[in-house]
């Protein structure tokens, strides 16, 4: 019995020994095979650009890159005057409602010199007049000019006597309310049917209804502009 056991074990160990000497292909399961899968790539075939190709793929991409600058920069100037356009139409806006706000409160009521009418100066390029601030207060005294390019806001006190002419030494304050305006921009001035350019006699101010600005704005590049309109009436 002994005997029989020892030789059944040296059969089996024998087996095993077979076994494991076998040529790759023949292991049990594919082991070596999926193995040998792992481990057949070997260094100098790894995938991968070349020098050359980087080459011309930069060379590609600079090629699109200046193809396209043309159009990013016309794109972005576009944008940039059509900002600009927003910009200066909303300042156009604001110069507008404050002109209007003057002139409909132009009265010449408490001033210290003699004069029935708020209106004191009135030409194509400057419009002068009487504000009043309060019921109680004496009127301030506001010019509108178009000058240098800009349409300027002036105010001072009013003085105790009637200025012969209406220096900028006459007034404490001095406002751009707009830039870059067209030098044909003026005012013009309502009498009854008429529209007259101005300069007004003295003895016709007092028959001025109404305030017109008629000017542009134009762009510093000088391919577009804004347009500034508007009838603003006096004292009313």
């Amino acid at each position: 019995m002994l005997s029989t056991c020892i030789s059944r074990n040296l059969t089996l160990a024998e087996g095993c020994r077979r076994n494991f000497t076998k040529a790759p292909g023949e292991f049990p399961g594919n082991i070596h095979g999926r193995a040998s899968g792992r481990d057949s790539r070997t260094p100098g075939h790894e995938t991968g650009f070349t020098l050359i190709e980087l080459l011309v793929g930069l060379a590609l991409a600079l090629c699109i890159a200046a193809a396209a600058a043309p159009l990013w920069l016309s794109l972005e100037r576009t944008g940039s005057r059509e900002t600009d356009k927003t910009v200066q139409s909303l300042q156009g806006r604001v110069a507008v409602a404050r002109l209007e706000r003057d002139l409909r409160l132009a009265s010449a009521a408490g001033c210290p010199f003699s004069v029935t009418v708020p209106v004191l100066e009135a030409s194509p390029s400057q419009v002068v007049f009487l504000e009043r601030t309060g019921e109680d207060d004496a009127p301030i005294l506001v010019e509108w000019e178009i000058t240098n390019r800009a349409l300027m806001r002036r105010w001072g006190f009013c003085p105790e006597v009637r200025p012969t002419d209406f220096r900028h030494s006459l007034f404490r304050d001095h406002k751009t309310m707009l830039e870059d305006i067209d030098p044909e921009s003026s005012f013009a001035y309502v009498l009854g049917d008429a529209v007259l350019p101005g300069p007004i006699p003295a003895e016709d101010l007092d028959a001025i209804e109404a305030v017109i600005l008629d000017g542009d704005i134009v762009s510093d590049d000088g391919r577009g502009s804004v347009e500034v309109l508007t009838t603003a009436r006096v004292a009313r």
